[in-house]
């Protein structure tokens, strides 16, 4: 979704596009590093350091509520957030905890009923991570 069509969802729902909110939807606009509520902040801040934490992380909020961002939540880790609302999956490195897009993947759903909705995260060694072996497992024999 493009940063003017995220705005008009905001000016739709009456909320104002002040400069740190524009900021955080120019961000979050193609980002493909789901970004957690701290990268956003970090970088958003860099630019208008009047900005607060408050208005990221409610700015964030609304975004999902929207339907303008999806949140990626996986354990206990920090949730990240995914500006592709596209049906699609994630590879996560198990080293390096990267998270990439993975479009149209086809995965078979054998089950009873109807599949309303799926979302599927492979683990995968990243291309970064996989330059450098992994260390040596207890009990191998080098």
């Amino acid at each position: 979704m493009s940063p003017e069509a995220v705005e008009a969802r905001l000016r739709d729902r009456g909320c104002s596009i002040t400069a740190p909110r524009r900021a955080i939807v120019r961000f979050l606009s193609g980002n493909t590093a789901h970004p957690t509520a701290h990268d956003v902040f970090a970088a958003v801040n860099a630019e208008h350091p009047d900005a607060s934490r408050a208005t990221v992380y409610s700015t964030l909020a609304l975004l999902v509520e929207l339907g303008a961002l999806v949140p990626i939540r996986h354990g206990e880790a920090e949730t990240r957030y995914d500006p592709n609302v596209s049906s699609h999956h994630h590879t996560e490195c198990p080293r390096c905890g990267r998270l990439d897009d993975v479009a149209g993947a086809d995965v078979e759903v054998r089950f009873r009923g109807w599949v309303t909705a799926a979302t599927v995260r492979f683990s995968a060694v990243c291309g970064a991570c996989s330059i450098t072996p992994p260390a040596a497992q207890p009990g191998s024999q080098s």
